[in-house]
């Protein structure tokens, strides 16, 4: 089984390398019904290279760095504590 060292960039952990294990796939492409051949470390691919190229991970619709709402802190001309 082939296995290549990849750079993972940075999300929630701190960026590293990591050997993944990939498989050599000959499959019939559901598009082009052309027998291919495809290294891929997931699942058996169903179309070839040229019908549906590799693409590049999909961004995040959420900002990375989003603040959380802080309470707000209010002065009053009323001390609720001494009024009692």
């Amino acid at each position: 089984m082939p296995s290549k060292i990849i750079q993972v960039r940075e999300y929630t952990v701190k960026a590293h390398k990591r050997e993944i294990h990939t498989r050599i796939f000959n499959f019939v492409c559901k598009k082009c019904d052309q027998p291919t051949q495809r290294e891929t470390f997931g699942v058996r691919p169903l179309y070839c290279e040229r019908c549906r190229p590799p693409q590049a991970p999909k961004k995040s619709a959420v900002p990375l760095r989003t603040r959380k709402a802080r309470p707000m802190t209010y002065k009053s001309d009323v001390d609720l504590a001494n009024s009692l």
